[in-house]
């Protein structure tokens, strides 16, 4: 057999594998993704519940890069604080290792029986139309391909190494420092723990004849586990907020520590005489390694979760934003504590939020109106959307503490942050189309403008009836019936204008048969303000029913 085709033979197996790994937590990803996170905001005040949450989504998914991303993204939008995802990443470590013990059966001929799973797993994907049949048919596919692609490298990446020439190369730069360096550069390129340790494990040969020595060996898979964790750092630290930095980051510190708390043992006998007593299984030998750099050093820091978190803080110190206001509380134990505490701060969250929209949309009026560049305008709508979000999780959070007797008032505060937040659409929506008249390619006519002005400025009046009835909840005040009967009036005036200055434009539509496109931007922006409208309502309403 040429070298060339058995190098081919190794890399098709190397895509295989890493394919079939997509496909297998993509699937797993689909189906458990809503589970996950309200696991996250159930266990996040308890360390040692968060670290096999973390553990356990690790194994399921197989993919360390995917949970890291669920929890940056957590703490991004501020589900959990960064001192709660310490124990979160310690756990996905933990995770790591546990999801080694399905190499163990790569010594069995499992052939057969993993082109069964990728044959019922196609013929699922392809002939059901149930979408939890093809994601289990995905699952079966992404798992039979996972171990055909470590059999495939495994094998032709055996015969590679085995060539005179290849060994004997191998065999003059083995030192320590180039496996290492071998270790790293393969673990960052493919983010697969399984991908390296195949080609550790066919260094040293099956009966450990290969070009390395096993105590060489374990030092590259020692150096496995920093280089996935660099490859995570690398595609996801530019352009995340701090708190997501953080956690990348401690993620990347933490594998460099587990590095150097095991590196002293390639200096004792302790890796030949683990080697020995498991009958000279390299694989397994590797394996054990790999869970103990993961599992130990973990556990020998999760008590210290709060410490540690204060380090990175000092590390990586960030400047307050805006932002910190809405950012997730610290809920007591009590149900009704919780309530309590918790209640009056979403209703102050969500009064800030709707100033915000407020202040949001007076920009944009400027924006539409006088052609005004207003800069920062797709930045603040950006910064609008995370805080909503921000509010909703703790929201969310709230409700899985408090007791039944809230749940209800707390369900209609998440329907109003729901309403914010399609509030904030219909505002980019308006961001768009202001873009579009400041560049000059689209206008309005002065008698538009003028008719936009009267628009705006009774829609300013619905925000400021909701702030209003938020303010009286927030001091304990029933809400009064004129108030809502005075958004009703005020949503009939908004709907009365819209539909008067859209009249206006249906002549042209009658004799040309299409609208002109400086009446076509007239219409679009009426019919988000229309919309806008119709939202500020359904929120006063809500605030209504949050009084009784």
């Amino acid at each position: 057999m040429s070298v060339v085709y058995m190098v081919v033979l190794a890399l098709a197996g190397l895509g295989v594998l890493l394919y079939g790994m997509t496909l297998f937590s993509r699937a797993f990803e689909t189906v458990l993704g809503s589970r996950f996170s309200r696991s996250f905001t159930r266990v996040a005040n308890n360390s040692f519940s968060s670290y096999l949450v973390g553990s356990g989504m690790t194994f399921l998914t197989q993919k360390v890069t995917l949970v890291c991303g669920m929890v940056m993204g957590f703490v991004d939008v501020g589900t959990v604080t960064f001192r709660q995802s310490i124990a979160f990443i310690l756990g996905i470590s933990f995770g790591s290792a546990l999801s080694m013990v399905l190499m163990m059966f790569q010594g069995f001929s499992l052939t057969l029986y993993l082109t069964l799973f990728c044959l019922i797993g196609a013929f699922l994907t392809l002939f059901f139309t149930s979408s939890k049949a093809r994601n289990i048919g995905q699952a079966l596919m992404g798992f039979g391909m996972l171990f055909l692609g470590i059999e495939l490298v495994g094998t032709y990446a055996g015969e590679i190494f085995a060539l005179p020439s290849v060994y004997n190369f191998l065999s003059a730069i083995s030192s320590p420092l180039v496996v290492i360096i071998i270790g790293l550069v393969i673990s960052f390129l493919t983010t697969s723990t399984f991908a390296s340790l195949t080609v550790l494990v066919a260094l040293v040969g099956a009966t450990g004849a290969g070009p390395i020595s096993i105590e060489t060996a374990f030092l590259g898979m020692l150096a496995v586990g920093v280089g996935s964790a660099l490859s995570d750092w690398v595609y996801t630290f530019v352009g995340q907020s701090i708190e997501a930095k953080r956690v990348i980051t401690f993620h990347l510190i933490f594998r460099i520590f587990s590095f150097l708390a095991l590196f002293w043992l390639y200096f004792t006998p302790f890796i030949s005489m683990l080697n020995d007593a498991l009958g000279g299984n390299v694989t397994m030998t590797l394996i054990i390694v790999h869970m103990i750099q993961m599992t130990i050093p973990s556990l020998i820091l999760l008590p210290f979760n709060k410490y540690l978190a204060l380090m990175m803080e000092k590390i990586m110190p960030g400047k307050k934003s805006r932002d910190d206001k809405f950012s997730a509380f610290t809920l007591p134990d009590s149900a009704m504590s919780v309530f309590s505490v918790g209640y009056p701060s979403l209703l102050k969250s969500t009064k800030n939020l709707l100033e915000l929209c407020l202040e949001t949309q007076n920009a944009l009026m400027l924006r539409i109106v006088e052609k005004k560049d207003t800069r920062g305008l797709s930045g603040k709508l950006k910064g609008l959307n995370k805080v909503i979000k921000i509010t909703s999780n703790n929201a969310i959070r709230l409700s899985s503490k408090a007791g039944e007797k809230q749940l209800p008032k707390l369900n209609v505060l998440l329907n109003i942050l729901n309403d914010i937040l399609y509030l904030d659409g219909r505002l980019s929506l308006l961001y768009t189309e202001g873009t579009d008249i400041v560049k000059k390619t689209k206008t309005l006519s002065e008698s538009h403008e003028k008719d936009l002005i009267k628009i705006f400025d009774e829609i300013k009046n619905l925000y400021a009836l909701d702030i209003d009835l938020i303010e009286s909840l927030m001091n304990g005040e029933n809400v009064d019936n004129k108030v809502l009967k005075s958004a009703m009036e005020s949503n009939k005036r908004v709907f009365s204008l819209c539909q008067k200055v859209k009249k206006g434009t249906f002549a042209e539509y009658k004799k040309t048969g299409h609208y002109s496109r400086n009446n076509n931007v007239f219409f679009s922006i009426v019919s988000v303000c229309e919309d806008i409208n119709a939202d500020l309502v359904n929120i006063a309403v809500k605030l209504g029913v949050l009084s009784g």
